[in-house]
């Protein structure tokens, strides 16, 4: 018998910002489906009609598409297995959950809020597992029927087996045993109607033709509740693979309170998708070898489970922003150059995004040498503010800075005082007057080579009083670019400013 087509899904809550964790198990599902010429589903889970955002669904989608990880079958683009929000399919769960109670494997629960209150108190009073006791499980057809008859509101719960075990097959994890008595019959259809996550996931996921089922470990605890429902059911169930859990630096559970969650952060901040996604990867998964930086596109060629490393994988944003700057460093420069222009104009230093091409192709050389040391685009106009800021200060030591700190400013502006910074300022200027306002890299560098052979000096003697007037900063891009970039005029506006 051929096997099965792979189908697997995602299925997010639309209630707040679209989370990190949605990303990263969504880029798993992405990379196993079309590693396996499979599909990747969209469904999203909006029964908490409460906490329910349209914006919420909306960013859900455009992050998806922002981050490449495209689905083949979603709410916005339709599907042979639709619909995929699980508010249009009420009406399919009810269905489900009477069919249950119709094979015996289900029960109508009249047990009031009142009476669950107090078993809860009693149950915590005497130390035991909180958990539902069965009180409606054996009543009488007669008796339900009078019930329903009545009006009376009720839960359809599951009924659980109350011997035994129930073993979970994890791919992963390899069997997980659970013990039936210590698993309550769970609610499947809620009093006003709405199914319960357990009902709707594994009704949807049936229904959807889902062959694995790729999440967060968190879920382990009610898989063994879902087994036992596609065994009511008569279904096959799908392949289990429980992913590590995304952590804090303290191995607890990523949250907002000690990391950023939204991904929304992540696209202001300027993180590139690439850069992101091989971040996530790396959270869950190992190339091979030493290599830590790749493509989507490789991973899905190089995918497999067993690659899968199942301890905590900590949220680290210092390791995040090494592998973003690996892929800045990576990136075609004209395509980098435009996604941090909106940085550099919200940075002040355009009034908007039609450059002239002559502006542009200066901000290409900028982008070009701030992006070696930039972790995100947020951070390539900030290193790259000696190219805009022509009024400055030289800085000054200040209480709290290191001693490498101090050292530094002490002698960028002791240079300034020696008979040897003065005259190097003295010729610079004299040199630099031959010139129109253009003024080359390859002849910028030539003067200060010029200027260091007529002095008898080295660099640090010659160049770096310069670097203080033009830059006001001990150490950056090489002094002939920014004067190349910045131009004639600049450059001895920003020497008087100092020297006056």
């Amino acid at each position: 018998m051929s096997e099965k087509r792979v189908r697997v899904r995602i299925a997010p809550s639309p209630t707040g910002d679209p989370h990190v964790g949605t990303a990263y198990i969504g880029l798993f599902n992405y990379v196993f489906a079309k590693h396996n010429n499979g599909d990747f589903l969209l469904r999203i889970e909006d029964t908490d009609r409460t906490r329910f955002s349209e914006t919420s669904e909306q960013q859900i989608f455009d992050m998806m598409r922002w981050l490449g990880i495209n689905y083949d079958e979603g709410p916005d683009i339709g599907g042979d297995k639709g619909p995929y929000r699980q508010s249009e399919r009420f009406s399919i769960y009810k269905e489900y959950a009477e069919k249950l109670v119709e094979k015996g494997e289900a029960y109508y629960c009249f047990c009031t809020p009142e009476r669950l209150q107090k078993l809860r108190e009693r149950q915590v009073a005497m130390k035991q597992a909180p958990g539902y006791d069965g009180h409606c499980r054996n009543l009488s057809k007669e008796e339900v029927e009078a019930k329903l008859a009545a009006g009376e509101p009720y839960v359809i719960r599951l009924k659980m087996p109350y011997e035994g075990e129930t073993i979970v097959h994890d791919e992963l994890r390899g069997d997980i045993v659970f013990e039936n008595s210590k698993i309550d019959d769970q609610v499947l259809l809620k009093s006003d109607g709405f199914p319960t996550y357990h009902l709707a996931n594994i009704v949807d996921d049936h229904l959807m033709g889902i062959t694995h089922v790729i999440r967060a470990e968190e879920w382990i605890a009610s898989t063994p509740k879902h087994v036992q429902l596609y065994r009511a059911f008569g279904w096959d169930e799908p392949k289990w693979y429980h992913m590590p859990l995304l952590r804090n630096a303290d191995k607890t559970k990523i949250s907002k309170r000690k990391n950023p969650v939204s991904m929304n952060y992540y696209v202001e901040e300027g993180y590139l998708k690439e850069g992101l996604l091989n971040f996530l990867a790396l959270m869950g998964w190992s190339f091979g070898g030493d290599k830590e930086i790749f493509t989507i596109e490789e991973m899905v060629e190089n995918f497999s489970f067993d690659k899968i490393s199942l301890g905590g994988p900590v949220f680290d944003l210092v390791k995040l922003g090494w592998v973003n700057n690996q892929h800045m460093r990576l990136k075609d420069l004209d395509e980098l150059t435009k996604l941090a222009l909106p940085y550099f104009v919200k940075a002040g230093y355009y009034k908007d995004e039609n450059l002239s091409e002559k502006e542009y192709a200066k901000l290409k050389r900028i982008v070009e040498i701030s992006r070696e040391g930039a972790h995100t685009l947020k951070e390539i106009p900030e290193i790259a503010s000696i190219y805009f800021e022509d009024e400055f200060e030289l800085p000054v030591v200040e209480e709290g800075m290191n001693k490498k700190e101090r050292k530094s400013v002490e002698k960028l502006r002791s240079s300034l005082e020696t008979e040897i910074g003065k005259k190097s300022i003295e010729l610079f200027i004299e040199k630099l007057n031959k010139f129109g306002e253009e003024i080359t890299e390859e002849e910028a560098k030539t003067l200060l080579h010029e200027l260091q052979d007529e002095l008898g000096e080295g660099p640090a003697a010659v160049i770096m009083p310069l670097r203080a007037v033009i830059t006001g900063k001990a150490r950056g891009a090489d002094l002939y670019t920014v004067i190349a970039v910045i131009g004639k005029e600049r450059t001895l506006k920003r020497i008087h400013n100092i020297i006056k």
